[in-house]
């Protein structure tokens, strides 16, 4: 038993030993001066309150458990609630085991054989985690209409795929069994296929059962995709302007379908975490952190494809600052350091003799070092060196130095490194994990904030990684606070959440609550209007989910009718490319944040404009400048100012 629930259940034991035994003791007719009527009815009725209010937030902590539980299929009846936490940990788990299937979205498939391991991998996967009798994996063939079962685990289906995938895709599954779904396998709007499962006889699919098989089936959809996209890369860069737009198109279609169900992976492990759903044990603890470390290295993998696009599209402008070297240096190697302690390495930071400075943007500047040094720890074998410093060079440059004691790079390959989506011939680079996309994110981000990244190396005898930039005088004073952890109160004001998808509003709505906001959920624009219309609220959180597509100004319509239409709009906007972002802009909103958000980020920000304070967060969505002062594109206060 852990120490902390022994010592509830103690505490408990005393609260109602204090209630029972002024019973006691009157039924005994104990006289004492020191144990008067008075005092023993003192000590009944506070032992009788402690009891009641354990019990109270025992049942509200059990209620909030069953609701997350609900929605996730869990049967909540005649279950405990450490039996009913453990189910709600498990179904999420299996919700992560969808969305996690190695090299769906980050690896380039190159080949048939490669495409057809992925599919299979998507097939099993949909087969183990519905416990299926039947997973089946068919090809629409365009040209004749018809599908082609090309991947088949367990029972074949006794109806044949085209009876049941022409009527059920046409008739909305009318004709279907209720035990076997059926996702159609979709990309930017075209019909590549179908995934369809089969459950145990009479076994009813649940609303988790069907978002399993709706991730696994976008995930198969994005690596038929992927291949597709790997056969033209080579005949697209003969024409600069087609390979931007299929690129973009790809983008596009990977952040809005992943982004969404990443971001409440991550938000309900950071909720569970925190212990607002109910007390968490050491082990379940450590499996929402690795749910939560996955998820997030998912997120920053997709985000590395952004930014390379971004880059390519010529749609990344640097806001350069002044930065003294030596200590920002330092804040990196210290990010770093617990990857590097990991594989058994030991990091290096070489202070310079002077004090040395450079104008670059400091989030530019912090990815393309925490990339280098990435690096450098993936490709060193255990038991490595690896050692940062800077130095001042001839002409006024400064060379920033990361060097390594790993496998080194031979002459044949330097082409390769600075390449997208290319990788080294070695057995121990071919191991890791990435995108590669990295290097050459670095080399174009140096670029973009003129400077100069290029390296040495020898195969086994390590690499040496430098950047070159102008250096200028140090700043007698730069205000470069370190973050400091912000403990957010609500006040009680009003927000408003309008957010279609229950589960990532419940989310939401359910941490805002937590911090001291009062809130409201509205699931369409009809709630939303009506809710406006008999309060008033101090800030609106809108999805774009609810903006997409509509004909109507949702933001024009919500400010005609709220009580105070002055009060802040924040887009969460699970698109971050910079056309819809704009487009999100002039329709009125106040704040664009990319998803996902994490929920002490969100309500920071959202106290911060509250009370009129428009601060900077890494989750702003980043704009191209309108003059030639590099000025972001915003619709509040933030215009001009560093907002990444």
């Amino acid at each position: 038993m852990r120490p902390g629930r022994y010592l509830k259940k103690v505490f408990i034991a005393f609260a109602i030993a204090a209630a029972v035994a002024p019973l006691f003791i009157f039924s005994l007719n104990i006289n004492s001066s020191l144990l008067s009527p008075v005092i023993l009815a003192a000590i009944n009725l506070i032992g009788w309150s402690v009891v009641l209010v354990m019990v109270f937030e025992n049942s509200q902590r059990f209620l909030r458990l069953s609701v997350r539980a609900k929605e996730l299929g869990v049967d909540t009846r005649l279950k405990a609630s450490e039996e009913l936490f453990e189910e709600v940990v498990l179904e999420l788990r299996r919700k992560f085991l969808a969305l996690s299937i190695n090299g769906l979205l980050h690896r380039r498939v190159e080949s048939n054989e490669e495409l057809s391991q992925a599919l299979e991998r998507v097939v099993s996967r949909g087969y183990q985690l519905l416990s299926a009798t039947s997973a089946e994996l068919s090809l629409y063939d365009k040209s004749n209409g018809l599908y082609n079962t090309s991947f088949l685990i367990g029972r074949p289906f006794r109806r044949s795929a085209q009876a049941m995938l022409s009527e059920s895709l046409r008739e909305a599954q009318n004709e279907a069994a209720s035990e076997v779904i059926i996702q159609p396998l979709v990309f930017a709007g075209e019909m590549i296929g179908t995934l369809r499962i089969a459950l145990e006889k009479g076994k009813i699919p649940s609303n988790l059962d069907r978002e399993i098989v709706y991730l696994l089936a976008s995930q198969a959809a994005v690596a038929i995709a992927n291949a597709n996209y790997s056969k033209q890369l080579v005949r697209l860069k003969s024409s600069s302007d087609q390979m931007n737009a299929a690129r973009t198109g790809f983008l596009a279609n990977l952040s809005h379908e992943i982004r969404g169900p990443l971001g409440i992976i991550i938000n309900a492990s950071e909720l569970m975490l925190e212990g607002i759903t109910g007390n968490v044990t050491p082990e379940q603890k450590k499996t929402l952190g690795i749910v939560q470390s996955n998820g997030r290295h998912l997120l920053e993998l997709i985000n590395d494809v952004l930014d390379y696009s971004k880059v390519e599209s010529g749609k990344l402008y640097p806001k350069p600052v002044e930065i003294l070297l030596d200590p920002f240096l330092k804040e990196i190697t210290t990010i770093i350091r617990s990857q590097a302690v990991e594989k058994g390495h030991k990091l290096n930071y070489k202070k310079s003799e002077e004090e040395l400075a450079i104008r670059c943007d400091k989030r530019h500047l912090r990815q393309m070092l925490i990339n280098l040094l990435t690096n450098a720890v993936k490709y060193t074998p255990e038991g490595g060196i690896i050692d940062v410093w800077a130095e001042r060079i001839a002409f006024g440059k400064i060379r920033i130095h990361v060097k390594d004691s790993g496998i080194g790079i031979a002459d044949k390959d330097r082409s390769k490194v600075f390449a997208p989506f290319e990788r080294i011939d070695d057995d121990y680079a071919n191991s890791q994990i990435g995108t590669g996309l990295g290097m050459p994110l670095t080399k174009r981000l140096a670029e973009v904030n003129e400077g100069r990244i290029d390296f040495e190396s020898k195969p086994g005898a390590g690499s040496v990684f430098f950047i070159d930039f102008d250096g200028i005088e140090p700043p007698a004073y730069i205000d470069d606070k370190s973050e400091e952890k912000i403990k957010v109160d609500g006040k009680g004001d009003a927000i408003l959440i309008v957010q279609k998808d229950e589960g990532e509003r419940e989310l939401i709505s359910k941490y805002l609550a937590r911090q001291g906001f009062g809130i409201a959920n509205a699931a369409n624009k009809n709630e939303a209007l009506e809710i406006l219309g008999d309060r008033e609220f101090r800030l609106i959180i809108l999805d774009n989910s609810m903006v997409d597509g509509h004909k109507e100004n949702m933001i024009e319509a919500l400010r005609k009718v709220s009580k105070d239409n002055q009060a802040p709009i924040v887009l969460l906007s699970s698109r971050a490319f910079v056309s819809d972002i704009r487009n999100f802009i002039k329709e009125g909103v106040d704040r664009c944040l990319i998803k996902p958000v994490p929920l002490a980020e969100m309500a920071k920000i959202c106290r911060d404009l509250i009370d009129g304070r428009s601060v900077a967060s890494q989750f702003d969505i980043e704009t191209e400048p309108t003059n030639s002062k590099n000025a972001p594109i915003v619709a509040d206060d933030t215009a001009g100012k560093d907002i990444h």
